[in-house]
C-alpha cells in the first residue's frame, strides 16, 4: 500500500522537486550568508535591524519556490500541451486535471519541506527574535487630523492587553511659529505618557499599562504641527509573546501562496501553450508577487525577521485574492482541459 502510494503523482512529483530543487536552495542559502557578511555594514549606537536583512532569507526562498515550480511543469507531462508522453498520462490517469492538481501539490509540498528550515533555523541566524509578539495596525478614525482645537482621537482595542503603543505621523506644515506637537496618550482615561511629534514618520515608543485596554485616546496638548493619524499610524504591541517556530512556520505556508498561483496560472497557459511559455508565465507571476511585493510574501518575511507574529501582520483575509486567483486558474484549466478518456 505505502508502495503504491509513493507511485502517486503528488508522491512523485514530491521526490522529484526535491531531488532537483535542495542543492539550489542550499546554494542560495550560501550565496546570501557570504552577501550578509560582505555588505553588512555595523553602525556604531544604533540598534540591530533585522528587518533590513529581509533581501537574505528572500533569495533562498525565491530559488525554493522558483526550483520546484520549474522541476514540477518539467516532470508531469500534461501540465504543458505537445509534451512527449501525455498521451499515456493522459490514458492512466483519471479526473479532469489528469493528475496535474496532485502535480502541483507535490511541488507546493516540496517547497515547504525545504522552506520551512529556512524560515525557522536560517531566519534566526539572520537575527529574528527567539519570540515573535502581536503587532497590530490600529484602523484610522473618520478624521484622522489631531491639530489645536481638534476632538482627541480615539481607537477601539477590545480589551487586548498591551505593551507599547507606537506612533509614526503625518506631520504637516506648522500652523504658527515652529513648535513641535505634545501629543497625550491615554488608556480607558488614564495617562500613560506624552510624545513630542516634529517630522513626519517619528516612531515614538510608549509603554502600556498591563492589563486589559478597550479604547486609546491621543489628545492634541501643544505645539503648532498638525499630525495626520492615517493607516499604520497608530500600531499596537500585544504583551503575549508567540512561538518563532510556528512563527516560521507560518510565513512557510504563507510562501506556498505565490507558487501556488504561479502554476496554477501555468497548467491554464499550458493547456494550449507549450512547456516554455507556461514556465514564463509561472516565472513572471513568482517574481511578482515575491520580490515585486504584490503578494502577502514580502510582509511575511518582513515580519518574521522583525519579530512579529506572521499571522496577525498576514491575516488570512491577506491570503483570500492569492487563493482565489490560482483557484480561478484552476477552474479555468480544468475546464479547458475537459476531454473523455481514452
Amino acid at each position: 500500500m505505502i508502495g503504491r502510494a509513493w507511485r502517486r503523482p503528488l508522491a512523485l512529483c514530491c521526490r522529484a522537486c526535491l531531488a532537483a530543487a535542495w542543492l539550489p536552495t542550499l546554494a542560495a542559502a550560501g550565496l546570501a550568508v557570504l552577501l550578509q557578511a560582505m555588505l553588512a555594514v555595523p553602525l556604531p549606537g544604533l540598534a540591530d535591524a533585522p528587518g533590513a536583512r529581509t533581501p537574505w532569507l528572500h533569495l533562498p526562498l525565491l530559488v525554493a519556490a522558483a526550483a520546484c515550480a520549474a522541476r514540477a511543469a518539467a516532470f508531469w507531462p500534461l501540465v504543458a500541451a505537445r509534451r512527449q508522453g501525455a498521451d499515456l498520462v493522459a490514458r492512466l490517469q483519471r479526473g479532469p486535471l489528469r493528475g496535474c492538481g496532485a502535480a502541483v501539490a507535490g511541488a507546493l509540498l516540496a517547497q515547504f519541506v525545504l522552506t520551512l528550515p529556512l524560515a525557522t533555523v536560517f531566519a534566526r541566524w539572520l537575527g529574528a527574535p527567539a519570540r515573535a509578539v502581536v503587532v497590530v495596525e490600529l484602523p484610522s478614525p473618520p478624521r484622522p487630523l489631531l491639530a489645536a482645537g481638534q476632538p482627541p482621537l480615539t481607537f477601539a482595542l477590545g480589551g487586548r492587553r498591551l505593551r507599547e503603543v507606537h506612533l509614526r505621523p503625518l506631520a504637516g506644515p506648522p500652523t504658527g511659529a515652529f513648535e513641535p506637537a505634545t501629543v497625550e496618550v491615554r488608556c480607558d482615561g488614564e495617562r500613560i505618557g506624552t510624545a513630542t511629534l516634529a517630522e513626519s514618520r517619528q516612531h515614538v515608543r510608549i509603554a502600556a499599562p498591563p492589563r486589559p485596554v478597550q479604547t486609546l485616546e491621543l489628545t492634541h496638548a501643544g505645539g503648532t504641527v498638525p499630525l495626520l493619524f492615517g493607516p499604520g499610524s497608530v500600531t499596537a504591541v500585544e504583551a503575549a509573546e508567540r512561538s518563532a517556530a510556528w512563527n516560521g512556520t507560518t510565513a512557510a505556508v504563507v510562501w506556498l501562496l505565490p507558487s501556488f498561483v504561479a502554476l496554477a496560472v501555468a497548467l491554464l497557459c499550458g493547456a494550449h501553450a507549450a512547456l516554455p511559455t507556461a514556465l514564463t508565465a509561472a516565472f513572471g507571476l513568482l517574481f511578482v508577487q515575491t520580490v515585486g511585493g504584490a503578494g502577502p510574501a514580502d510582509a511575511a518575511v518582513r515580519a518574521l525577521l522583525r519579530g512579529h507574529w506572521v499571522g496577525a501582520t498576514v491575516p488570512f483575509s491577506a491570503w483570500l485574492p492569492s487563493l482565489a486567483a490560482g483557484s480561478l486558474a484552476m477552474i479555468v484549466a480544468m475546464l479547458l482541459r475537459r476531454r473523455p478518456g481514452r
